[in-house]
Parts: structure tokens; sequence; C-alpha cells
């Protein structure tokens, strides 16, 4: 009866065990100290972290090794493996396969060379330039590859199965740099690291699409936990991992461990001889061991704020406009030097001859805002420390009123951090970080070498901001001209597309649409009949009704637009032209589709066609009124029906139909611009 009850005893165990376990499959590459195959077993940092993890949940890993990390990837799409580790987050990785919410932390593309002078990416012109195969910062949305072709440059791109075999190509001279993990500690060849940082990216686990979503869960759960928790098991592997390298800390600790170890043996065994010696021994090791552990605690803060730098400024934004940029980068350093009570940040501009504040922490912001502090530019990139500046630096300019302003809007400061970068030969920001004066704290020497830092990402996210921006700026006047085109192919129906544009902007605005959603609505909206300049002018400008085959012919109008417009920063424009005449009932053309299968920007250009078409004189149709055009728009004709458009966008017409009978008026007349 014993062994019936041990024998059933086991089968529950044996099956609440499969039950509730779950076996993983888990990819693993080298990207030391991330990931990487050692002393035969996996280990790194989000290997540990996983199988904290998987102890906690039971679940059975089972690692997967192969050094190509491209072979990984490949087989993570195709379900052949769960999870892969150490993983780049993007948009573009997030349609083939699926990833965590959680960022684990944030790392960015280093460029490694032979040629100590190798500075900028531009010296990279008529080079060869060894890259990961699949690598984020080689084929990532501003990976190197892309950043190529934004700056003209030549490259040739050498591509290889790991990152290892990327600087092992440049020792041997076969490419002039690499590009690899900032954080990669594996053989270098005594290659050396050149100045050129790019492309901050959040590094996450990614996941086959078949996977339990509960997994992806459980990660996220444990990281938001561990990462909120400073003595978590998240930032003590952190520390054993991420600072390797580091001489002042990781490699000292052990080596005093070590050497107590011995010296405490050996005068032990020797006490009777050298008591007096073991004493002064004694003295002398207790004192290390204090100074390293004040270095230790240094050398964690430091890391620890320099985490929370990179991770706060891969969330900026380069849309940005300047004043919200200088606050962000203000906030920022307030949160990253634990010295600073407050902070400001004045903007030079040398074009406008002014220096005005346009950020403040602790000081009145609105009335630093009526000084101009204007002298000069400065005359270089420089950090200093400035005791009771208001007093000591130059103020010579300001009338009585403004420094009497000046010194009622600030906090009474002790000293000062101040840290001025050039953004554009004009252009400089002068960021200032205050201790108060009844603070007993000081600028450690770490705080200057954050702020630096600090300045350095802000001119690359500024310079990013800017490299954007011209070549948005470059296709929006591109869409004007092509606007310009439509117009005088089709010039019945010229102002027609101007119309379209206005009222669709209207429309997009009112449906509470992000602004810069809403100017691209409007500024492409005018080329939805792009395409027709592929059609036959006499089938357009014919009088009179068309026969089957012309209109099947005239359909073909949006999808010789489609490919026109071809093109990422022309995305928009594209689904306005191809889809524009689908219909919200799904009997529009040219795919039939229906409902919010349909783009939004089509639905609303849609509509604004129809009512600017209907109210417009052609040839062959008199040009009806705003009221009767509104009536077949909400109450159908027989050819038009209130199930062509979205119900939102047809109770915005509804709403604000008045409003757009003056747009039309307006624009028909020549008053609106």
């Amino acid at each position: 009866m014993r062994k019936k009850v041990v024998f059933l005893a086991l089968i529950i165990f044996v099956f609440f065990s499969c039950v509730f376990s779950k076996e993983l499959t888990v990819g693993l590459y080298n990207n030391k100290p991330l990931v990487y195959f050692g002393k035969e077993k996996p280990k790194g940092f989000f290997v540990d972290i996983l199988n904290e993890i998987a102890k906690r949940e039971n679940w059975t890993l089972n690692y997967v090794y192969n050094d190509n990390f491209s072979v990984l990837y490949n087989k993570l799409k195709q379900g052949k493996i769960d999870i892969l580790l150490d993983l780049a987050y993007s948009k573009e990785r997030e349609r083939e396969i699926s990833f965590n919410n959680e960022s684990v932390f944030v790392n960015w593309a280093l460029i490694y060379s032979y040629d100590k002078k190798l500075k900028s990416i531009l010296d990279l012109n008529n080079k060869t330039v060894a890259v990961l195969k699949d690598d984020i910062y080689y084929v990532g949305k501003e990976g190197i590859k892309k950043l190529a072709e934004r700056f003209k440059l030549n490259i040739q791109f050498l591509e290889v199965a790991s990152y290892e075999e990327v600087l092992r190509m440049v020792s041997e001279k076969k490419a002039y740099a690499g590009v690899v993990s900032r954080i990669y500690l594996g053989e270098t060849y005594s290659l050396s690291k050149t100045p050129i940082i790019f492309y901050p990216v959040e590094i996450r686990f990614g996941f086959s699409k078949d996977i339990d979503k509960e997994i992806i869960d459980k990660i996220d759960f444990y990281l938001k936990k561990w990462k909120s928790d400073n003595s978590s098991i998240y930032y003590i592997l952190l520390d054993k991992y991420l600072l390797i390298g580091n001489e002042t800390v990781p490699i000292w600790v052990e080596m005093v461990v070590f050497v107590s170890l011995i010296l405490v043996f050996t005068v032990s065994f020797l006490l009777y001889l050298h008591r007096k010696a073991l004493k002064k021994a004694t003295k002398e090791l207790l004192e290390k061991n204090k100074k390293l552990k004040i270095l230790y605690k240094e050398n964690k803060n430091f890391s620890e704020s320099l985490y929370k730098m990179i991770d706060l400024l891969s969330k900026m934004v380069p849309g940005q406009d300047l004043e919200s940029f200088c606050k962000y980068v203000l906030e920022t350093a307030i949160q990253i030097v634990p010295e600073a009570n407050y902070g400001s940040i004045i903007l030079v501009n040398e074009k406008n001859k002014t220096a005005k504040f346009v950020a403040a922490y602790g000081h009145d912001l609105e009335k630093l805002k009526q000084i101009n502090m204007f002298d000069a530019m400065p005359l270089s990139e420089n950090i200093r420390i400035v005791k009771d500046i208001i007093n000591t630096e130059k103020i010579k300019e300001l009338s009585k009123k403004e420094y009497e302003i000046l010194v009622d809007a600030s906090k009474p400061m002790k000293e000062t951090l101040v840290n001025e970068i050039q953004l554009t030969p004009y252009l400089w920001i002068r960021l200032l970080l205050d201790i108060d004066v009844n603070s007993k704290e000081a600028f450690s020497e770490q705080s200057r070498k954050l702020i630096k830092g600090l300045g350095n990402l802000v001119k690359a996210f500024w310079l990013e901001k800017m490299s954007t921006e011209e070549i948005k700026n470059a296709y929006m006047r591109f869409a004007e001209k092509l606007s310009t085109i439509a117009e005088a192919y089709d010039d019945v129906t010229g102002e027609h597309i101007y119309r379209v544009g206005k009222i669709s902007g209207f429309i997009a605005e009112k449906l509470n649409l992000p602004m810069e959603k809403v100017k691209e609505i409007e500024s492409f909206a005018p080329l939805h009949d792009i395409g027709k300049i592929f059609v036959s002018k006499k089938l357009i400008r014919k009088n009179g009704g068309l026969t089957y085959e012309e209109f099947e012919e005239m359909k073909k109008h949006t999808i010789y637009g489609a490919k026109l417009l071809d093109d990422p920063y022309f995305e928009t424009a594209k689904k306005i032209a191809l889809y524009h005449h689908e219909k919200y009932n799904g009997k529009g053309y040219p795919f039939g589709l229906k409902g919010d299968e349909i783009p939004i920007e089509a639905q609303i250009v849609a509509i604004a066609d129809v009512y600017d078409a209907l109210r417009s004189p052609r040839p062959y149709k008199r040009g009806y009124t705003h009221e009767e055009v509104v009536k077949i728009i909400l109450e159908g004709d027989g050819r038009t029906s209130p199930d062509d458009f979205n119900p939102k966008i047809l109770e915005i017409f509804k709403k604000y139909h008045l409003e757009i009978k003056k747009i039309y008026d307006d624009l028909s007349q020549g008053i609106a611009s």
C-alpha cells in the first residue's frame, strides 16, 4: 500500500511539473559582455537576467549557440527559436518579430579603426567599412548605411557574421574601419576607438511571433520591478558585466581582496615574530579598503548617472522646437548631476545679437526672459566652475533695471557649473547648473565629465534634427512643384487641388490629429490626382460621360500616382493618391477597401474631393450650390451616399460645413493664400 502511495505521488509530481513548466529555446551569439559562450556554457548580462527569471517561473531554457547573428535572427522570424537575447529594438523589426515593452538599457554604435586620425564620419568617404550583417547599426533607420546615403558618402561595406570578425577585418586592413556595439568587450586587436558614435537604440529581448504573450509579460514584470530597486539583481549584474574593463573598480576589488587574504594568512602565521608589523600592515590595509569603497561608490553613482542620461536622451524627439529642446536638456542635466539645486539655459544667437533665457529650474523664468545678456559669442566650448556667478561674470552690459531683475529672479547661489555648447556657427547653448548658497556640496570631477558628455550628445541630437528638417523641407518643396505640374496638366481643375488641400487640412485639425500630420495632409492632398499626368489629356478633358473602357483607364490614375510617390518621405501623399477614391462602404476603387482598411488621410481627402468636385463647374456639368452639395453628401442623390464616408468625418463636415464653404469661396476668389 505504501509503495502505491509513493508511486501515485511521483506521478502527480511529474504531471504538475510538465503542466506548469515551460520549455523555451533561446538563441545565443557572441556579443561580450551581453551574451557569449564561455567555458562550455552560456554567459553574459542577458543570460543571467533570463536565467534568474526562468528559475522563478519554473521555465526550462535550451540555449542554441551560433556565432552568426543573421542565422539566429532568421530562425527567430521562422519560429524555430523562441527568444533571441540582446536585440536592438526598431519598428521595422517589430513587423517581423515581437519585443517586450521594458527596455533593458540603451546602447549605441561605435567605430574602430587602425587609423588614429579618423575623427569624423565624413572621413569614411571612399573607404571600406566592416559591418555585422543585419546589424541595426548597419541597416537600421539611422544606421551607417543610411548615414552614408544622407551625407552622400561612397562607402564600400564589408558584411561579416560577428563583431569579432568585423574588428579582425580592420586589424588585417581588409577594412579601414568597423562598426560595433559601444560596449563590445571581445577581441579588439589593439585597434583605436574613434570619437564617432551614432544611433542610440533600446536593447530588449526578441521573441518569435507565435510565443505565449505570458512569457513576454513575465519578463517585463521582473525588469520593471528590478530596475526600480537599486539593490536588485538587475543592478548587481550591471556592475558585474557592464563595468568590465573599468580598472578602477571591479579589477581592483578582486585584487585587494586577494592580496588581503594572503596578507592575513601570512601575518597570522608569523604573529609571534611580526606583531608590530602586523598592526602597521592592518592599519594601512583598512585605509586602502576605505578609499576603495569610496572610489567604488563614486564610480557606481557615475555609471548610474550615465545610464540615466543616455536613457533620457534616447527619448528626445528630433522634431522638437529649440526652446522645448533646451528645456529637456536642462531637465536631463538636473537629474544626472546630484549636487545641482537649480539651473538655467541661455540661448546665444550671434545673428540676432541676443542671449535670452529659454529654460530655468528653481529660478523665475518669466522674469529672466525680460533680460538680454548678450555681450559676445563664446570663443570656444568649455566647462568651468564660477563662484557667485552674478557678481563675478561679465554683467557690465546690463542696465541697472535688468541687473535688479536678474538678482530678483535668481535663487542665491554658491557656485555654478557652466558649459557652453556650440550648435551651429552662430548658435550656442549656455548651460548653467547652480548649488544653493547654504549647501555644503561642491561640483565633483564626475559631474564635470557627465556634463561634458551631455554636451556632446546634445550636439549630436541637434545635428540630427537639423539634418532631418532639411531633408523634410526639400521633400515639401518638391511636393509643391509636383502640385504645380498637376495644375498645369489639368488647367480645368487647377484651383480644385489647392482647395482640396485646405479643406482636408481643416477637417484633419477638427479630428484632433497631431499637428504634424495635419500639415502633411494639407501639403500632400493637392497631389491626390497627380497620377492623371499619365492619363491622356483628351480623356481627362472629355466633354461628356466616359465609356466603360475610358472609365477603367481613368481609374488607373490612383495606381499611377502611388508609383510616382513611392518614397518613405511621401508615404502620406502615396496613401492619399492611391486610396482617395475608396469608399467607407467598400464600393470604391481601386481595391474596394472597406471601413478603417482605408488610411485616415485618404478618408479625409475623399470627402473634401467630393465636396469641391460637386461645387466646381465643369464643361459637362453645372456647379452646385453649397446647400445642394451639403444635402447630397449628408442624404445622398443616387450616385453619392452618406455610407461612402467615415461617420466621424461626416459628423465633422455636418458641424463645420459653413467654415468649409468659406474656405472654398475664399480660394475661388483668390482671397486665401
